[in-house]
């Protein structure tokens, strides 16, 4: 990818060649080397990669996970320096960047290890992939999004696995900064997953990152509560008054959100921010 930069024309005709191999390895290797031709600073590649960065992520349709799940990165890398390579192809890329935030149950197998089951998930690494285009995008190209099939999706996100809620967290924040009018619109159902997160009791039995972790989902649940109630008129919702009750209900959920709070009062901007580089 970086001596692509040395001579343009010729080397990235023929990296777009490779894309046609048999092997999967060769597929993702390449469209792994366009993220590195990538960068903030106008190059002169630019105009070359415009033309052709549709190809390589083309591979968004890509029969073999991984391959799938570098173009993914690729995309990101695209969103996050120079928004500008991908933004007319957002019609076209969208619908496969959606379709990898699903969980899938053919990725996810039980493997056995001494007398415990332990499930295995292959598809997480890819979803949280998506997800971070995800929240790239709303930074870059908010106005090319449909914001309410967007919010369908962090929907999705706020009921799966603990690094994908995290993000979806993170995501709430910044939606709920950034369009509050379309987020309020469905706030009844966004407040049902935070909920469920905040009053899930981690079993008496489970090791001590359990607990951890399952604080540190609390706290991330309740930052984006906390950025939901500052959208005007949310106190009206009947299912977010129910969760403040409980909130009060509970002095640990309470105690937690009251810091939250004073959190967000002195630093509102510190919990927007995730580095997406």
């Amino acid at each position: 990818g970086k001596l692509t930069l040395i001579d343009p024309a010729n080397l990235l005709s023929n990296l777009k060649n490779h894309l046609n191999s048999q092997s999967a390895l060769t597929r993702s290797t390449v469209v792994t080397a366009i993220k590195f031709t990538i960068s903030d600073q106008p190059q002169g590649i630019d105009n070359l990669l415009r033309n052709c960065i549709g190809d390589f992520l083309k591979t968004l349709q890509d029969p073999d996970l991984n391959v799938r799940r570098v173009a993914l990165v690729t995309f990101n890398s695209a969103a996050h320096n120079k928004p500008s390579l991908i933004r007319d192809l957002l019609d076209k890329v969208l619908p496969h960047l959606y379709n990898e935030t699903k969980v899938r149950k053919e990725l996810i197998r039980e493997v056995e290890m001494g007398p415990f089951k332990h499930t295995l998930d292959d598809g997480l690494d890819i979803r949280k992939a998506a997800f971070e285009c995800m929240y790239t995008l709303l930074d870059s190209c908010l106005d090319r999004l449909d914001i309410f099939e967007f919010l369908n999706h962090v929907e999705d996100g706020l009921k799966d696995h603990y690094d994908i809620k995290m993000l979806t967290y993170l995501m709430l924040v910044r939606l709920a900064h950034l369009c509050p009018s379309a987020v309020l619109q469905r706030l009844d159902r966004l407040v049902e997953p935070l909920r469920a997160t905040c009053t899930t009791k981690v079993k008496a039995h489970s090791v001590k990152q359990e607990f951890e972790k399952q604080d540190e989902l609390k706290r991330s649940a309740m930052r984006a509560v906390a950025s939901l109630l500052a959208i005007p008129d949310a106190d009206k919702s009947p299912q977010m008054n129910e969760f403040l009750s409980q909130i009060k209900q509970s002095t640990e959920l309470a105690a937690m959100f009251e810091s939250i709070q004073k959190d967000a009062q002195t630093s509102p901007t510190d919990i927007m921010m995730m580095d997406t580089s």
